[in-house]
């Protein structure tokens, strides 16, 4: 183990040596003006020391070789090659170059920025993914003369030329810039690609590759830590949620891709991963400190997290609500309130703007009530909480709490500190933060759906509607994919190739076992069609209706497959209103009209008669049994001979 931590012991003290070579060339009277030297010189050890503490995130053998290997291997050979270019007398044709090449001089600061922030250019990444023999001179030119800006510090304090000690001056700041968005104002989290790639290596890897890692990392990381470093734990899940969602790749990512594709499979394999190393850690700390305690509970509340994930989308309702709670109630013991209670209003609100993730009301309120008093609450989510109790209490009939609930949200003023310090929890969980814009359209679903509950709608003309589906919450894939293009294809004017499209997605997202997805992607798609092709509205709400009911025959508990009434009836009313309103007919159809009638009003009655086994009884066999009732009474009437 001692030369895993030699990295750690010798990569900091290149930051000295850099900064010792600054100084040493002003107290020699460098030509070069001292705050073209020591400033840059600190900027880059600050760097270095920025790498050492970034490294943390990673286990100790991927934290051993990111520092030796990519960082310090760097800095060595720079640091060889410039020394080998001054000892053989190539400074005057270095210096001879920059200065036949004068728009080197006059861009300097545009040519660091590009050479800093070159892969943030648009398109950058796919290129780099298409064009193979592209990314090997890149790579050369940022390992050994862009990265922290190090070659031409070292080149501009070798020569002694002001020109090239101001660009690389320019260089290092940007450079600077650019590690530090990394790290700290990105949504991923730090070192994201690195701890992609070696969540796939463990997960791929041998079992004595496995074995190795983690005795490796319960030494150093768990035992040796006041504070356990769990990443690898939550690498591992982010990595099944990106399973479960069968997003496309990180062209960078490909390489270490071995494992089964395939939607909610290699995400379960990824779940036992996380949950192995997790009992193992635990294992490892059997009586663990106050904060070992928290380290162990956040790590296991973002397995469970990922796991309703799973749940919700092959339709396995109460067991995920079930989990949920148990979610929040650990990020609550742990002081991490505001992300508890933001991850209520975001279930509360899907289920009551899809329908098809039951909540009872009852339930529900009592739920925010407890989140409202919980202490330190961002005015967002105190905002969030009291709209969603005003529109529980509506649905209780409690019409005055309703209004109290109202006007108390406007008594807050909401601020961007607020997603600031949403984020910051986020991050404590392991979970990857979000941009603000993300926080604002959800509060704006919210405030939309109280108006609704209000009775007030916001005038817009159905006809420019397009369907409100957000591309973001579908899996990747083939399914991902066909519902952009769908969407693209409707915002370009072309809704008729536009809804064969989502249509298509929406058989995908059914296949692939994302029910709820798929009924989501359809009714809004019959929502956006009603005023421009009622026939195609009718096909779509139709589909979408027969898989809510395939939907609600999965939830076993009474009180949650009632909840989902609200949107059998509501479904089924816009078919009523599309056969007698638009659809042209001779007659309207009086027996489809009954049959949608009769599920809608009756759907309590079928629930309330369940089977045995608490199941709702279906309408051919309520028949059956209504018909085996009557066969029952006749033969009882049947006199004796």
């Amino acid at each position: 183990m001692g030369l895993l931590r030699l990295p750690l012991v010798v990569y900091p003290w290149l930051k000295w040596l850099v900064i010792v070579i600054a100084v040493d060339a002003v107290r020699n009277g460098s030509a070069i003006s001292p705050a073209l030297l020591i400033g840059p010189a600190l900027m880059i050890g600050l760097m270095i020391h920025l790498d050492v503490w970034s490294a943390r995130v990673l286990s100790p053998l991927e934290r051993a070789r990111k520092l030796c290997w990519l960082d310090g291997r760097g800095i060595v050979l720079t640091l060889v090659l410039v020394l080998h270019a001054y000892s053989a007398g190539l400074m005057p044709s270095v210096v001879g170059f920059w200065h036949q090449h004068s728009w080197l001089g006059r861009y300097e600061i545009v040519l660091a920025l590009f050479l800093a922030a070159y892969n943030y250019l648009p398109g950058y990444g796919a290129m780099a993914a298409r064009v193979k023999a592209f990314t090997l001179p890149v790579d050369v030119v940022e390992l050994y003369f862009v990265r922290k800006g190090l070659a031409p510090f070292l080149l501009g304090l070798s020569s002694g030329d002001p020109g090239i000690a101001a660009f690389a001056a320019w260089l290092v700041f940007f450079e600077l810039l650019v590690q530090l968005n990394e790290l700290f104002f990105r949504t991923e989290q730090p070192l994201w690609l690195f701890r992609r790639a070696e969540a796939h290596k463990y997960f791929s890897g041998t079992s004595a590759y496995r074995r190795r890692v983690v005795d490796l990392w319960i030494e150093e990381d768990v035992r040796g830590m006041p504070f356990p470093r769990l990443h690898l734990v939550h690498s591992l899940c982010d990595e099944a949620m990106t399973a479960a969602q069968d997003k496309n790749p990180h062209p960078r990512m490909i390489r270490f891709l071995k494992s089964e594709r395939r939607p909610g499979q290699a995400a379960k394999s990824w779940l036992n991963a996380a949950s192995d190393l997790l009992a193992q850690a635990t294992r490892a700390l059997p009586a663990p400190t106050p904060a070992q305690r928290r380290a162990l509970d956040l790590a296991e509340a973002h397995l469970i997290r990922f796991r309703v994930h799973l749940d919700v989308s092959l339709g396995r309702q109460e067991r995920a609500l079930k989990d949920q709670r148990k979610v929040r109630e650990l990020w609550t013991r742990h002081g991490l309130h505001n992300l508890s209670a933001n991850n209520l209003c975001v279930e509360l609100t899907g289920a009551r703007a899809e329908g098809t993730k039951p909540a009872v009301p009852e339930r529900a309120l009592a739920e925010l009530d407890r989140h409202l008093e919980q202490p330190g609450l961002v005015p967002y989510v105190r905002c969030s909480l009291l709209l969603l109790a005003a529109e529980y209490a509506t649905l209780t009939g409690d019409l005055a709490r309703a209004a109290t609930m109202r006007e108390l949200r406007h008594q807050y003023v909401i601020g961007r500190s607020d997603f600031s310090i949403l984020n910051r929890e986020q991050r404590a969980a392991g979970m990857p933060a979000f941009k603000a814009l993300q926080y604002r359209l959800t509060f704006l679903s919210l405030e939309a759906l109280d108006a609704c509950t209000r009775g007030y709608v916001p005038e817009q003309r159905d006809a420019d509607r397009p369907p409100r589906i957000i591309l973001s919450n579908l899996p990747g894939g083939r399914a991902g994919a066909q519902a952009a293009a769908g969407m693209r294809l409707w915002l370009d004017g072309e809704p008729t190739e536009a809804a064969e499209a989502l249509r298509e997605a929406a058989a995908l997202l059914q296949r692939d076992g994302f029910h709820t997805d798929a009924f989501n992607v359809l009714y809004e798609l019959g929502t956006a069609q009603r005023a421009i092709d009622p026939s195609a509205a009718y096909d779509s709400f139709t589909r979408a209706l027969d898989l809510q009911q395939r939907l609600r025959k999965g939830i076993v508990n009474a009180d949650l497959r009632l909840a989902t009434g609200a949107t059998t009836e509501h479904v089924t009313r816009t078919l009523t209103d599309l056969l007698l309103r638009t659809l042209p007919a001779p007659a309207p159809p009086a027996l489809t009209i009954f049959a949608l009638a009769e599920l809608s009003r009756s759907r309590v009655l079928l629930d309330q008669l369940g089977t045995g086994d608490t199941r709702p009884i279906t309408y051919p066999a309520l028949r059956t049994l209504l018909a085996e009732a009557g066969t029952t009474s006749d033969l009882a009437d049947t006199p004796k001979t």
